[in-house]
């Protein structure tokens, strides 16, 4: 299989052709030129020193963000006119998953936490948490952007810690330092953190992203391209109120009265009543924006493993990342802590939407629970 991915989230414009997990060829050029002048003649350059043809390629792979707004949109374009002339599938890849691809291509796969950051200007980053556990990389701390600061809140020192990007370093270590002695005098187990540097080209692991994804049957035509944006381009922002920061509490009665009032926006499959049945027997989390209920996550304990009992929106706050935000504070506190060994779930077959995201945070598929819905539709039954 032949792989062509390409970079433009940054400064450099890369290309790179893959095939069966070995790197042919890279060009990369950085240039004043912009990244919509030297694509294209950097894609046929390469197919020509390969001796390649457009139609020799198998799929297509491109940063879809974070990155340069204007970079990124280059790219996309690229890769989508040439898939829709070619009729080649597409798996795109988000910036910050292909700089933890790269430090796994120096560091192995063995048990850690990437932190991959990319600067965002003003001392903010775009940044994610990934984790590899059992030789699989999944998502750990969802992708978002805010002040280098703020970034610490996210990491911690229970496994061997890799950081990767182009984050002010002198900014960061000071944080990380002070996080790391205060880990390490509480007792806990506190592993070593690293800043890995010389990185192989992003194009390259582009394409080695790119081809797990195909395996994963995550791929498809040019419409399943969607750009990442972590926040909006400048002018727009201009124009708007920044969102509230998103904050996680323990759901009270008022939460529970609260949401009673207003649980048609809530929409899921229980009921109110079975809902309001399992808060008795359940421990429940609310996200909260500007102090209002915009999603709640619903999870029991027993021994060393967690069962997510219920996860929902807001209906006015669906597709925003709050339920990627709600998994991910689950997954730091309490896997991240120690807390269990294990998080199961079910969830509806057909609901491809929560798959998805389940699977992008190492959720596993492990059996299927006939007519468990309403007696009618099946649950896939889910483990991390």
């Amino acid at each position: 299989m032949k792989i062509l991915s390409i970079d433009t989230s940054g400064k450099i414009c890369s290309v790179s052709v893959m095939e069966n997990e070995k790197i042919l060829k890279t060009i990369s050029n950085s240039s004043e030129r912009e990244h919509s002048q030297t694509l294209m003649p950097t894609i046929n350059n390469i197919l020509e020193e390969l001796n390649l043809k457009i139609d020799d390629i198998n799929l297509l792979s491109c940063s879809r963000g974070p990155g340069s707004f204007t970079g990124i949109r280059v790219g996309m374009a690229t890769i989508k006119a040439l898939s829709d002339a070619k009729n080649i599938p597409i798996a795109g890849v988000d910036t910050l998953k292909a700089l933890a691809y790269s430090v796994i291509r120096k560091k192995g796969k063995k048990e850690c936490k990437i932190l991959s950051m990319l600067d965002a200007r003003n001392e903010n980053v775009y940044f994610a948490v990934y984790r590899i556990h059992n030789g699989n990389l999944s998502l750990y701390k969802n992708a978002d952007v805010m002040n280098i600061s703020d970034v610490v809140e996210y990491v911690d020192f229970n496994d061997p810690l890799y950081i990767a990007g182009d984050a002010d370093i002198n900014l960061l270590e000071p944080l990380l330092k002070a996080k790391y002695s205060k880990q390490l005098a509480q007792g806990r187990e506190t592993e070593q953190y690293e800043y890995i540097e010389d990185l192989p080209i992003l194009s390259e692991s582009i394409a080695f992203s790119a081809q797990d994804k195909y395996n994963a049957g995550e791929y498809g035509d040019s419409n399943t391209l969607f750009p990442l944006y972590l926040r909006k381009p400048q002018a727009q922002r201009n124009k708007e109120k920044e969102d509230e920061k998103l904050y996680f509490l323990e759901m009270s009665k008022y939460d529970l009265e609260n949401i009673k009032k207003n649980y048609k926006e809530f929409p899921n499959i229980w009921d109110y009543n079975t809902f309001e049945e399992d808060f008795k027997n359940s421990k429940y989390i609310v996200a909260k924006q500007d102090n209002e209920i915009v999603g709640f996550i619903g999870i029991r304990i027993i021994l060393d493993e967690l069962e997510i009992m219920n996860i929902v929106t807001r209906k006015d706050k669906q597709n925003k990342g709050i339920a990627s935000n709600l998994l991910s504070y689950l997954l730091r506190i309490y896997i991240g802590k120690n807390i269990v060994e294990k998080i199961n779930l079910e969830v509806n077959e057909h609901n491809i939407r929560a798959i998805s995201l389940y699977r992008k945070f190492g959720f596993r598929q492990v059996g299927l629970r006939k007519k468990y819905y309403n007696n009618q539709e099946d649950a896939i039954s889910m483990t991390l």
